[in-house]
């Protein structure tokens, strides 16, 4: 009986650690369209946050060093990216994806965008080039990106994977041309291959120290 008291007792206190050592309002706050903007460095600060107080400093001081409107053009992204990323099957926020990720931190591609679905025979179906039109119509604050819903159309017994082509022309780490596949069920993606996921980290790290404006 004794043992298990102070077995009880011991769970009670690490309990109570976690909850006076832990984030509440900022938890998942790094995986946020914010924290996307956090630099490697920041990252680094990040891991070393350890209470709200200590959570709500460093979110102030990183608000700060993007100057006014870096807020709400955020948000306004993440929204886009919800509206038009998520596939409507997998109820997955676009703003939780990579492919959201992508169109947050640098906005809509300036080069080609294109959405195509993959079997797993091999074959390409391309989706509609009224996709790429909507992109037409996005802004710096509100990228026109479609969903690819088409893509999550069933074939068969065939395995579907949904392709989304990133193309800009400019971008903080210059050019860049990447695909990101989708499950149409799950909503999760990847980037294509190790060449492309080599690519958005390069990419998102520039995004990031760019998006610094005082220092």
């Amino acid at each position: 009986m004794k043992t298990r008291l102070l077995f009880a007792a011991g769970i009670l206190l690490f309990s109570a650690s976690l909850l006076a050592d832990g984030l509440v309002k900022f938890k998942g706050w790094d995986n946020s369209p914010q924290g996307y903007f956090m630099t490697r460095a920041e990252r680094q600060q990040w891991a070393a946050v350890r209470t709200d107080d200590e959570a709500q400093a460093f979110v102030d001081h990183f608000l700060a060093l993007r100057g006014p409107g870096f807020a709400a053009d955020v948000a306004a992204r993440a929204e886009q990216a919800d509206k038009h990323l998520t596939i409507e099957k997998s109820k997955l926020p676009g703003s939780k994806t990579l492919r959201g990720k992508l169109v947050i931190l640098l906005g809509p591609p300036d080069k080609a965008f294109d959405v195509s679905t993959l079997a797993d025979q091999g074959s390409v179906h391309h989706d509609s080039p009224a996709m790429g039109a909507a992109l037409s119509g996005g802004s710096a604050s509100s990228p026109g990106v479609d969903d690819g819903n088409e893509g999550s159309r069933s074939m068969g017994s065939a395995t579907i994977t949904n392709q989304y082509h990133f193309a800009y022309a400019n971008t903080p780490a210059g050019p860049l041309d990447v695909m990101i596949l989708a499950d149409p069920n799950s909503g999760k993606d990847r980037a294509k291959g190790r060449d492309d996921a080599k690519k958005l980290d390069t990419v998102f790290e520039a995004a990031a120290q760019a998006s610094i404006k005082t220092k």
